[in-house]
């Protein structure tokens, strides 16, 4: 995603496009088809889309470490972790938070999953939820209350 959004500021950059223009400009995408900004800004994910993203690839992320698979484990934290950044273009008004959840909690999992340290890991999966759901109490969403799932996913070996 942050390929995209790169790709896209350079090619209206390199295009001399106005700001007047930019409304009507037309990117062509990877996949044969033009759009105009407008089209492109219509389909960014809500923090909703991206927060089921999250949710998917800590409860991975989790169950990897679990079953000492530290290179998925820390795979899925950091997917999380651009995760967030799409978020953080897409709903600036988070950025604070999503910036200060990642450095908090996703940060030192990060840590304890180099360490290869599984008692930590397991103290931090547990704070970090609980930040996650003061997250949703402080955002107005404390209906939604995560938590982990009881059993592995069984559509992945984790081993």
């Amino acid at each position: 995603m942050k390929k995209f959004i790169f790709t896209l500021i350079f090619l209206v950059l390199s295009q001399n496009i106005f700001a007047d223009d930019l409304k009507n400009a037309v990117i062509p995408t990877k996949h044969n088809k033009n759009m105009t900004l407008k089209d492109i800004a219509k389909i960014q994910p809500g923090l909703g889309v991206i927060m089921i993203e999250f949710g998917h690839r800590y409860y991975l992320a989790y169950y990897a470490a679990k079953t000492k698979n530290w290179d998925l484990a820390s795979y899925e934290l950091d997917e999380m972790i651009e995760a967030i950044e799409v978020a953080e273009v897409t709903r600036p008004e988070y950025k604070k938070l999503l910036q200060g959840f990642e450095h908090t909690y996703i940060d030192k999992l990060l840590e304890a999953i180099k360490e290869k340290n599984l008692s930590k890991v397991d103290k931090l999966f547990a704070k970090t939820t609980k930040g996650c759901n003061n997250c949703h109490i402080e955002t107005k969403h404390s209906f939604i209350k995560y938590k982990l799932p009881k059993n592995p996913p069984d559509f992945l070996d984790l081993n």
